[in-house]
């Protein structure tokens, strides 16, 4: 919430913390209910005292005091890593395969937007479903209008929120018509918090390669859990980064050409979120340009797909570790 101390900071002692919103965002005014009920439910996702791979163990920082020794940044890329090895010798096809949001499984998801077939503006995003749910709860007028502000002026509060005042994830504005947060199942504030909770499937594993093979098949996934396995082991407590989320951290265009083959400028935007914690990340030319993402090249190859593009964007979720006070 506002005001509230929200971070663990490295070489001291902290008393236990409010949980603040992704990026630090101030979506709701000042002393909105939204903060306090947006705390509560991450400290409901949080479960305290999980044994992941001994000595160790995963605590609630909203209940344990930590003494933080290291924070650890996770990272993966983009493109799902189950598409790609399914489809190991045709790359074009994994990369047809993703345009379906069911897919894309490594918690970054994606709209694209066409004119007469050609890719004019790629839209990706990291939020997750629990905080357009707690909005809808509280901030209902905040939820519209954040929704129009991202995805067009049309959107109504009854597309986004049943009779009963349940907010409605898949939502036409969130679907077929753009993109807020994720839709894909396993792709919520829930799951990255539960995966970093997977306790180690070998108790007396010196490493993480005893424990193989890894039942998930996602790239993220076993960075989530394996990387605390690490700080555990070494009888330290892991706890969720404050703020916590999953935050887009870098994206690479190196090598892309424009139509005449000249290296591309920098058509990406930060729509939403900071520095090293980007929720909302769009690609797109200019219209004072002659061209569009989709006459752009990677490898020699036009863009045809999200995909292409969401192979070099780097995806993060943040962990920290140390001791527990007394």
């Amino acid at each position: 919430m506002p005001g509230a101390r929200s971070e663990l900071k490295q070489g001291g002692r902290m008393a236990t913390i409010t949980f603040d919103t992704p990026a630090h965002l101030r979506d709701a005014p000042a002393g909105s209910p939204f903060y306090a009920a947006w705390h509560r439910e991450i400290a409901r996702l949080v479960n305290d005292r999980v044994p992941l791979s001994r000595p160790g163990r995963s605590v609630d920082p909203s209940v344990v005091d930590l003494e933080v020794d290291e924070e650890r940044l996770k990272t993966w890329t983009g493109f799902s890593r189950p598409l790609l090895m399914e489809h190991r010798d045709d790359r074009p096809a994994a990369f047809a395969a993703s345009e379906d949001r069911s897919v894309q499984i490594e918690y970054l998801e994606w709209h694209v937007t066409r004119t007469d077939g050609a890719i004019t503006k790629i839209t990706f995003t990291t939020e997750t479903p629990e905080y357009y749910a707690v909005l809808a709860a509280t901030e209902p007028q905040v939820l519209l209008d954040l929704y129009r502000r991202l995805v067009s002026p049309q959107v109504q509060l009854a597309d986004l929120v049943g009779a009963g005042g349940t907010y409605k994830p898949r939502n036409k504005w969130n679907t077929t018509l753009g993109i807020v947060h994720y839709i894909m199942p396993i792709n919520s504030m829930k799951d990255m918090l539960g995966v970093s909770e997977e306790i180690q499937n070998a108790a007396d594993a010196r490493d993480n390669f005893e424990p193989l093979p890894y039942q998930r098949m996602t790239g993220a996934d076993a960075r989530l859990s394996f990387d605390n396995w690490v700080m555990t082991r070494r009888g330290l407590s892991v706890a969720p980064w404050n703020p916590p989320g999953l935050y887009i951290v870098d994206w690479d265009d190196t090598g892309w050409t424009k139509p005449d083959g000249t290296p591309v400028d920098d058509y990406w935007t930060v729509a939403r979120g900071a520095e090293g914690m980007v929720l909302r990340l769009e690609y797109e030319v200019p219209a004072t340009e002659d061209f569009v993402v989709g006459d752009i090249a990677i490898g020699g190859r036009p863009i045809t797909t999200g995909g292409e593009v969401a192979e070099h964007i780097v995806l993060s979720a943040r962990t920290v570790a140390g001791r527990e006070s007394p």
